[in-house]
């Protein structure tokens, strides 16, 4: 029995059909022919990329910030400069042996086997990651408003490895001014403000500008208190306001500079008193004139302390380096436009209030009514009965009340004698109200009908 050979069929592609879920055919494709997605790199540093430098007066170090640390730090342990942010032990820096080597920089710790971890517990890390990376973010938006200048972030080598309550600050060297910068993450206490506040003078000097930049969308920093209606140089706007906390209202009293930061658009804060206008001699506040009493007042450039809420004047941030001395002096000439445009304002009021008090006053005059009480303006309409109704002729429906009804006369008997009508029963007096009936009056009003 011979077999006779089957023809070469096509290789086909395998494919598994879709299932009703799906939208289409999937087909397998070669291991070769795969591609992954690229890792999305993280938005925080690694603890690998972060020391603090004590031979630099505690300079934050970020590697992925600083391209050409490799070339500048000295490597290796450096007599110990080099310190962990978290655990506060000494590091090694590590860096390419050649110039095209794709090695990256990197902090180790020593005698770490493998790969390189902190002994610093997990929270505390990200504590650290995410405060450095905050502050990092606001020195790169302050190097673009103000190209020049030498941006800073440092740290006491005497906290490095404590759990710090508030990051780092900026210093901004203009010349031989100094600008701290603080960038609060957390809410803050009064009793850290002023710890950071005594640091400041003693490092830097008494008349250090001192600027705290709290965060615009952290409901704990930013307590919104509605907005307020203003018109600066006469042109309408709308200002937000914002409920100081007690740490704030702290700061601004003892000298330092609190604003808001979202994005690139700083909120510059002045003082809202509202109030009531006091009467002059001459002015009247009364009825319609009630509500335009109601005022406020603004303190500035920097809130008093009895100011009820903050407006808040929007700025962008590169205006700050159109002045020396960090000043955002834009928002202090709207400041001044609101001044002049409350006083304003307060003169107006205050010439209408005068012009009210000017206005006769209506008198009210007593109407002496001549007439005796009727039953509807009597205080006891039911304690007086009414007198009694008399017949009424038809022709004398309209006549006087005070005239005399006429008895009604039977005509000249010319013809056969009339069917007699019925005659009306005169109405007896009595002491209650007769009852009066539209029935009635009909059968006054046609003698010639005979009543059914």
């Amino acid at each position: 029995m011979t077999h006779q050979a089957l023809p070469a069929q096509t290789a086909r592609p395998r494919t598994l059909h879709s299932s009703p879920r799906t939208a289409g055919p999937l087909q397998l494709v070669p291991p070769t022919q795969r591609s992954r997605s690229p890792r999305t790199p993280s938005k925080l540093p690694r603890m690998s990329e972060l020391a603090i430098d004590t031979g630099d007066h505690g300079r934050i170090i970020d590697l992925s910030r600083e391209p050409d640390a490799a070339n500048r730090l000295p490597r290796g342990r450096a007599g110990g400069r080099y310190r962990c942010c978290a655990c506060g032990n000494a590091l090694i820096f590590t860096g390419p042996a050649t110039p095209d080597s794709a090695f990256t920089p990197r902090f180790r710790h020593p005698g770490s086997p493998g790969t390189d971890r902190c002994t610093a517990p997990a929270p505390h890390q990200a504590d650290i990651q995410s405060d450095l990376t905050t502050v990092l973010d606001l020195r790169e938006r302050l190097a673009r408003a103000l190209p020049g200048t030498v941006i800073s972030l440092t740290a006491q080598p005497q906290l490095a490895g404590q759990r710090w309550t508030l990051p780092p600050a900026l210093v901004i060297h203009q010349g031989d001014q100094a600008v701290v910068v603080e960038r609060p993450r957390r809410p803050l206490t009064k009793t850290t403000a002023e710890t950071r506040r005594q640091h400041v003078r003693a490092t830097y000097g008494e008349r250090t500008a001192h600027w705290w930049f709290f965060d615009r969308d952290d409901t704990q920093q930013y307590l919104s208190a509605g907005t307020v209606k203003v018109r600066p140089h006469g042109t309408p706007d709308t200002h937000p306001k914002v409920r100081p906390t007690p740490a704030q209202r702290q700061l601004v009293h003892n000298g330092a500079a609190v604003c808001w930061i979202a994005k690139d658009t700083v909120l510059i804060p002045y003082g809202g008193h509202p109030g009531t206008y006091p009467a002059h001699d001459g002015e009247d506040w009364s009825g319609e004139m009630a509500s335009w009493a109601k005022g406020w007042k603004i303190s500035h450039p920097y809130p008093a302390d009895s100011a009820a809420w903050w407006g808040l004047v929007p700025l962008p941030l590169l205006t700050f380096g159109a002045h020396t001395g960090f000043r955002p002096a834009p928002a202090f000439q709207v400041m001044h436009a609101l001044e002049k445009a409350q006083k304003g304002r307060e003169a107006h009021r205050r010439r209408l209030a005068r012009e009210h008090a000017q206005r006769p006053k209506p008198e009210t005059t007593a109407v002496a009514t001549a007439s005796a009480p009727t039953e509807a303006s009597s205080p006891h309409p039911s304690s007086q009965p009414a007198p009694a109704l008399a017949p009424i002729k038809a022709s004398a429906v309209h006549r006087a009340p005070e005239q005399a009804p006429q008895a009604v006369q039977p005509p000249p008997a010319d013809g056969p004698p009339l069917p007699q009508r019925a005659q009306v029963a005169p109405i007896q007096e009595s002491g209650s109200h007769p009852r009066f009936t539209w029935r009635a009056l009909l059968r006054l009003l046609r003698p010639g009908k005979t009543s059914r």
